[in-house]
């Protein structure tokens, strides 16, 4: 009952639109740049829903605990690059400043779940974008730490804002599913409150957590930890 009072508005608005659409197209068979804008319009949906789909999907695994973490090879560099040319087009809509820092990294190689290490910067980046007003700046910083466990090392992925941030009270429960700001400033940014709740498992799963410093007006900094498995050799940083 909790899940339904709180999603049915976030399920409803993109099927809504979807149908809509679908119709408008239907009675404009003949004009072509009329069925293109719907089309436009019911892939935006489409992907807002197979989007809360997804978390709603993952947040179900998680609190029932069927998540099993892949290890597989992975190269820092390569899933930071992926990941950044994933949000570029928003960061280049809105005209941000986009900078990233690696400090102390040493070991390029590591293994872990590519998939969920993919997912838990993905949503940091994209909360970043989303809630940062145009002409702001993105900063994303690495950092390795030794673990304490043999073979392992610890890393951190920061990534601070400009954006709105929040206020102390939301502050408390930001990590809790279905949670949202109660802001006008945000009412018009879809969003499930699921994506941090995510963030947060995935990184404990990890070995690790996430933090958050947020000055309402000035910014936000989210700092995810997770601990993966290190391959033997050394990068060089001015690669990264």
């Amino acid at each position: 009952s909790d899940f339904l009072s709180r999603m049915s508005h976030d399920i409803r608005t993109p099927m809504n639109a979807i149908l809509g659409m679908a119709t408008i197209a239907a009675s404009h068979i003949d004009d072509p740049e009329r069925i293109t804008d719907c089309l436009k319009k019911i892939s935006v949906s489409s992907r807002l829903l197979l989007s809360l789909i997804n978390e709603v999907l993952d947040m179900s695994k998680i609190e029932s605990g069927r998540i099993v973490l892949a290890e597989e090879e992975i190269n820092l560099a390569e899933l930071v690059q992926g990941v950044v040319t994933m949000v570029q087009p928003q960061i280049h809509d809105k005209s941000l400043v986009f900078k990233s820092h690696v400090d102390h990294v040493t070991h390029e190689t590591v293994v872990g779940d590519l998939q969920r290490l993919q997912q838990l910067l993905l949503n940091l980046l994209s909360n970043a974008v989303k809630y940062t007003p145009s002409n702001g700046s993105i900063l994303l910083e690495i950092r390795e730490t030794p673990s304490g466990q043999e073979g392992t090392a610890q890393y951190e992925f920061m990534v601070t804002d400009t954006g709105i941030g929040m206020k102390p009270e939301f502050l408390e429960r930001i990590f809790e599913p279905f949670e949202r700001a109660e802001d006008e400033k945000i009412q018009a940014i879809q969003g499930t409150g699921l994506g941090l709740s995510i963030c947060k498992s995935i990184a404990e799963l990890m070995g690790g957590d996430i933090t958050v410093d947020s000055v309402y007006g000035q910014g936000s900094c989210f700092t995810a930890s997770v601990r993966l498995r290190v391959q033997e050799e050394m990068i060089d940083e001015s690669v990264l």
